[in-house]
């Protein structure tokens, strides 16, 4: 969890949880833990709110189960129709002396001897919708390649919603759907709206191997830059679980195709100026739910200051982590191969540095990437403009 979630995010629903904002299953649903591990953590931050962090797991310590309860298991289970963890733990316990509880038991033949027990069948669980109290305490983020007007290429939207208010936060065209351009659509977000609790994405399946040109890893970069920022990155479990941004597109699709058709928009730059007058209407459009168009509702909550946005880092720490970061080997000559040239440094005794890389721009090298907590510029060895 400390790996997974800001300190910030985890105070936040907590303090929630305390007050009576939210239930207990709601609050371990956010935090991904079980109800009995979220009143742990409880009692903790009640004990010392101030200094509450979360703590780094110390791993599984259990041993391996022994052969002969792996082979009783094989025989006994299939002869109880629904099994009864309970009678098979105590036999465990009885025959080979082997505790285990009856949990456990069933996490077990679960994991391992799933042909072993009756699954039901699945059911679709009935989902109800929801929305945060308050601005920036979640923001849904996605994105969809699609054949948005005539070209070789399909095209690609990416799109921000505030959960709480529905409002439109940013959209833009871009020719690929790679982690760069991500960074650069948030890095103007942050500028405008400045920074959220959390971004809510999918399973990033959509920025994979087939539509990711830059051949990075979209989960591991996306943790790395909103940790350091302060912002929690969670993934949604389904596609109606981000419900809002999913309709967002849909609506979007069946306007914009139609509206860059009748203008023969042809480019990005008009296509932009006809997505963004889109954006400023959906805007401006009274939701039925709500009763309130989504600037409105953003208007009405940061009057009665119902929001948790936090201000924007200085600029050169958004250079600094909305960025990818390249590892290169330092040659003899205190130079490094990049981009299909060498490129000399300042001298250093380390054998590899870090490049802090901006697409199309400019680089720094350093000698190691920035280290939490403080996630700050360590010492700069080189910077170039491309």
């Amino acid at each position: 969890m400390a790996k997974r979630l800001t300190g910030p995010f985890l105070q936040h629903i907590i303090q929630q949880f305390n007050d009576g904002l939210i239930d207990r299953v709601e609050a371990a649903a956010l935090l991904q833990i079980s109800p009995a591990h979220l009143y742990r953590l409880h009692t903790r931050w009640l004990k010392n709110r101030v200094l509450f962090r979360a703590r780094l797991s110390g791993g599984g310590h259990w041993p391996a189960w022994p052969p002969e309860a792996s082979q009783f298991l094989t025989k006994f289970v299939p002869l109880q129709k629904p099994p009864n963890f309970q009678l098979v733990a105590d036999e465990l316990a009885s025959r080979f002396g082997f505790q285990r509880h009856r949990q456990s038991v069933a996490a077990f033949v679960r994991s391992h001897f799933p042909h072993l027990i009756g699954q039901p069948a699945p059911r679709v669980k009935a989902r109800r919708r929801w929305e945060r109290a308050r601005l920036g305490e979640l923001w849904q983020h996605d994105s969809s390649i699609h054949q948005w007007w005539p070209a070789a290429a399909k095209q690609t939207l990416l799109l921000t919603v505030d959960d709480h208010s529905r409002k439109l936060l940013g959209a833009v065209f871009v020719p690929t759907d790679t982690t760069w351009n991500h960074f650069e659509h948030f890095r103007r977000l942050f500028l405008q709206h400045a920074l959220p609790l959390v971004v809510y994405t999918d399973g990033l399946s959509l920025f994979g191997h087939d539509s990711m040109a830059d051949d990075r890893d979209p989960c591991s970069e996306f943790q790395r830059a909103f940790s350091a920022l302060g912002v929690t990155h969670l993934v949604a479990p389904s596609p109606q679980a981000k419900g809002k941004i999913e309709r967002r597109f849909g609506t979007l699709q069946q306007r914009l195709v139609a509206l860059l058709a009748y203008e023969r928009v042809g480019d990005y730059p008009a296509a932009q100026i006809v997505l963004n007058r889109q954006v400023a209407h959906q805007n401006a459009t009274v939701c039925r739910t709500t009763g309130l168009s989504p600037d409105a509702a953003w208007t009405k909550a940061l009057a009665e200051q119902r929001t948790v946005i936090r201000p924007c880092p200085p600029t050169a720490l958004l250079d600094l982590h909305l960025a990818l970061h390249l590892r290169r080997r330092v040659n003899a000559d205190l130079q490094i191969d990049f981009l299909g040239r060498s490129w000399p440094i300042a001298p250093t005794k380390r054998s590899a540095v870090t490049l802090i890389y901006h697409p199309f721009r400019q680089f720094w090298a350093v000698p190691q990437p920035p280290l939490p907590p403080q996630n700050i510029w360590p010492e700069i060895l080189g910077f170039y403009s491309l």
